[in-house]
């Protein structure tokens, strides 16, 4: 099971196929876990990790939680942005030639 990753990224003529190991499935899974937004206890479970620690990782580093925070900050600057625009376009006085 473990040289599945070696024999996948051979396969894809990637280079240096000796680092592709086991680690990479469990990296992997951890990660897409993270993404379905499953518990910590759950991943922990499934890596084998007793580390919440290190569990965390892959769910600060999952794609959902970054899309998740990339939202909230074009919301946030988005918001801003409209704020600002208004606050500017009050203070102007119009000229009407």
């Amino acid at each position: 099971m473990g040289k599945i990753p070696s024999v996948v990224a051979s396969y894809l003529k990637l280079p240096d196929v000796a680092c592709y190991t086991g680690h990479c499935l469990r990296r992997s899974s951890a990660a897409l876990l993270a993404d379905a937004v499953v518990d910590i206890t759950t991943i922990k479970r499934h890596a084998g990790w007793k580390s919440t620690t290190l569990a965390e990782g892959y769910v600060e580093n999952s794609i959902e939680n970054k899309t998740k925070i990339a939202n909230q900050v074009l919301v946030g600057t988005a918001t801003s942005a409209i704020t600002k625009t208004v606050n500017v376009s009050e203070n102007r006085s119009l000229k009407v030639e």
